[in-house]
C-alpha cells in the first residue's frame, strides 16, 4: 500500500521545522506507528565520519557504515526529488521535512507569526498551519486547523487520524474480518503500526493454469507472495519501484 506522505514547510530556514516534525515523530513514535523521515538538505550534507568521507573522496560510489545500532548508506549518484527519495522508505508513514514545491502528501506549514501565513498560501495541500508566536484563541484560519508550539498533542492528532484514513482509504473496506480484525479500520491502524503487512482481500495473488484461475485463500495468497518476494530481493538490477511481478513456469 502506499505511504502516507506530511510534509512540514515554511518559505525560510530557522522558523522551527525541525522542531515541530521531530516531536511528532516522537509522539507517534510513542503511540506504536512505523515512521520513516526524509530531510531535504538544501545546503549540502556535512559527513561527520572522517573513515567514511575517505571512502567517498576516493571515488566510490556507494558506501556503507555499518554498526550494531546504526547503518548508514552513502550514495554518490542521487536524484534530489522526493519521489526518487519516497522509494528508499518502507514505514506506512513518511514524514517530510522540506520539498515545499512540490504537490506531494498533506503539508504542515511553519511560520514566525500569523501574518505571515499570507506569504504562504500558494503551498499545496495545507491541513494545517503551525505558529510560533500566536496569543489569538482562534485555533483556524480561514477554516484551517492553526497551532503554535504548544499544540504538539493536537497536531499529532491531526496527522495520526489522516495517516490512517489514508491506509483506509485503499482498503476493500469490507469489514470482511479475513484479516482477524473486526474491521477494515482497525486493520489499517494495525497496518500503520506495522503489526500486519497487507490485506488479504485487496492481495492482487493469483493462480492460473492453463488460463483457469484457482482459487486461493488469503494464508496462502500470503506465504506465495512472500516467498516470491523474498527470492526477488536477491536478484540484481530488479527496479525498487516494481509493481507488478508475473511468473511463467512451463511443465
Amino acid at each position: 500500500m502506499r505511504p502516507y506522505i506530511v510534509r512540514f514547510v515554511s518559505l525560510y530556514s530557522g522558523v522551527g521545522k525541525t522542531f515541530i516534525a521531530s516531536q511528532v515523530v516522537a509522539k507517534l513514535k510513542n503511540r506504536g506507528y512505523r515512521v520513516g523521515v526524509i530531510k531535504h538538505c538544501t545546503h549540502g550534507i556535512e559527513i561527520e565520519d572522517k573513515d567514511t568521507h575517505k571512502y567517498l573522496h576516493s571515488g566510490a560510489d556507494t558506501v556503507v557504515a555499518s554498526s550494531a545500532s546504526l547503518g548508514i548508506i552513502y550514495q554518490r549518484i542521487w536524484i534530489d526529488s522526493l519521489i526518487d527519495n519516497i522509494k528508499y522508505i518502507k514505514t506506512p508513514i513518511i514524514m517530510v521535512e522540506g520539498f515545499k514545491n512540490v504537490d506531494i502528501g498533506d503539508s504542515i506549514v511553519i511560520v514566525e507569526k500569523k501574518e505571515d501565513i499570507y506569504e504562504v498560501l500558494d503551498i499545496k495541500n495545507i491541513i494545517s498551519y503551525v505558529v510560533r508566536e500566536y496569543k489569538n484563541h482562534n485555533k483556524k484560519y480561514s477554516g484551517t486547523p492553526l497551532f503554535t508550539f504548544d499544540d504538539i498533542d493536537e497536531l499529532t492528532n491531526i496527522i495520526e487520524n489522516r495517516a490512517i484514513d489514508y491506509i483506509y482509504q485503499q482498503l476493500p473496506k469490507t469489514d470482511c474480518g479475513t484479516c482477524g480484525y473486526d474491521n477494515c479500520w482497525i486493520f489499517a491502524k494495525s497496518y500503520a503500526k506495522g503489526e500486519t503487512q497487507w490485506c488479504p482481500r485487496d492481495s492482487e495473488v493469483s493462480l492460473v493454469i492453463d488460463g483457469m484461475k484457482i482459487p486461493l485463500n488469503p494464508y496462502v495468497k500470503k506465504v506465495l507472495k512472500s516467498i516470491v518476494l523474498a527470492f526477488i530481493d536477491t536478484l540484481k538490477d530488479v527496479p525498487k519501484d516494481k509493481k507488478k511481478i508475473s511468473i511463467e513456469i512451463n511443465t
